[in-house]
């Protein structure tokens, strides 16, 4: 045909033509939006890695606004304005288990003059008490005589009923103590045996059963 030109038809090429410019837009904006994602990403990973270093870095916390323009001296308040300290409470206790003397030495210790009493002043202590108290339970065991079975005595401080290899037991008020440190304040049955046996020359074991 005259004015054809040779090769196939290409009636369609420029709406091909222009959806492959729209693709290539779409990829390319994709493109940039991906790049713009990783900087950002790789900005803010920095900032953290940072952010992290600092906290190792600081004991204190992190300082909020600018510094002060006349920042007060650290520390407690001297004279007056220093405030009120913590004492336990003066009043002497209603029980008083000991009482010693603390006297005088022979003479001064600064210049060795001889001393002249003028008054005597109390000073209260609470002490734990570190010397266990050991009881002992005669556990009187009987037969019924009607129905033939074995009956035993029981003392209201008695912890339990055992007798023989396990006739070894800690008192009401120790097994309260375990169950405290323990439970309440979370060491181990191991640093629980440890603490009876410093503070209280308890042995302790696992099953609360100690050494006479």
């Amino acid at each position: 045909m005259e004015g054809r030109p040779d090769g196939p038809d290409c009636s369609g090429c420029p709406v091909l033509l222009a959806e492959l410019d729209r693709v290539r837009a779409e990829r390319d904006g994709a493109f940039a939006e991906c790049e713009a994602l990783r900087v950002e990403v790789a900005d803010l990973k920095r900032r953290l890695e940072a952010a992290e270093r600092a906290g190792k870095r600081q004991a204190a916390p992190f300082r909020k606004g600018p510094p002060k323009p006349d920042p007060k001296p650290p520390g407690r308040k001297a004279g007056a304005e220093h405030g009120p300290h913590g004492h336990r409470p003066t009043p002497p206790p209603d029980q008083i288990n000991e009482c010693h003397e603390a006297t005088l030495p022979d003479d001064c210790p600064h210049c060795h003059g001889p001393l002249i009493e003028t008054e005597v002043a109390q000073q209260f202590q609470t002490e734990i008490p570190r010397q266990p108290v050991v009881r002992q339970f005669n556990v009187h065991v009987g037969e019924c005589q009607a129905c033939g079975q074995r009956v035993q005595g029981r003392h209201p401080l008695q912890t339990s009923d055992a007798l023989g290899a396990a006739a070894s037991q800690i008192g009401p008020d120790a097994q309260a103590a375990v169950v405290l440190l323990n439970k309440e304040a979370g060491l181990s049955h191991g640093k629980v045996s440890a603490v009876f046996e410093s503070l209280f020359g308890i042995d302790l074991s696992r099953g609360a059963n100690h050494d006479p």
